[in-house]
């Protein structure tokens, strides 16, 4: 199974973590990271580096991040230097759930495209899903 690692500023990342359990229920091998004001980057890539290590059990670790070029991109980003590790900017709740869903069924480079594309896909609006729905029908 791939390992999770999830990196963001602030608590965003404890707490998707805890809404995606509150819908699937606990989840092994996925750990948060979080950078809080004040905190040292380099700590940081030093928490990074041995969460990679310890949650590597032979089929890689996936390192989702918040956003492109933050701190917590810049310092995970580092460890796909190793070739057990990948990581992905863009987090959100569809990329998550997807991630914790094919994990074991896939390997790390599958599971990076499919969370891309789930991250992608889960953004939707609303008028341009129901856009072919009458609000003006008759039943």
């Amino acid at each position: 199974m791939v390992g999770l690692l999830v990196v963001t500023h602030g608590r965003f990342s404890r707490e998707l973590i805890k809404s995606i359990e509150l819908i699937i229920g606990h989840q092994k091998t996925v750990e948060a990271l979080t950078l809080e004001e004040g905190d040292d980057v380099n700590k940081l890539r030093e928490e990074v580096e041995k969460k990679t290590e310890e949650l590597d059990q032979g089929e890689g670790v996936l390192v989702l991040v918040d956003l492109l070029g933050g701190s917590p991109w810049n310092v995970s980003s580092i460890c796909t230097k190793k070739e057990a590790v990948e990581c992905v900017a863009g987090l959100n709740m569809p990329m998550l759930l997807e991630a914790i869903e094919s994990r074991e069924t896939c390997a790390l480079q599958e599971l990076k495209q499919i969370c891309m594309k789930a991250a992608v896909e889960g953004v939707v609006s609303a008028r341009e899903l129901f856009s072919g729905c009458s609000e003006d029908s008759e039943d």
